[in-house]
């Protein structure tokens, strides 16, 4: 496992076409965008001796998952392999 410490730094709006299965059409609407980067300190020396350079982007269209992220707001990122 890899873990990253990482820090929100960007929230923004997109329009997009999302596939509703129940009804097999798309429809238009907007997802959040969550922009993470990583932050120097301890918990990246691991995998990021000097400068840790990194991000993650999600595109969220469950408005109960955005809320709990904040701009400048700090996360544990955790990469465990998973089965394919």
């Amino acid at each position: 496992m890899v873990r990253a410490k990482m820090k929100v730094t960007e929230l923004t709006t997109r329009a997009v076409d999302l596939y509703d299965h129940e009804t097999k059409k798309t429809r238009a609407t907007t997802a959040e965008v969550v922009k993470l980067s990583a932050v120097s300190g301890e918990e990246n020396r691991p995998w990021s001796q000097y400068t840790p350079q990194g991000t993650v982007e999600l595109h969220i269209t469950n408005p109960d998952a955005v809320k709990q992220f904040a701009i400048g707001a700090i996360y544990y990122v955790d990469f465990t392999p998973a089965p394919a």
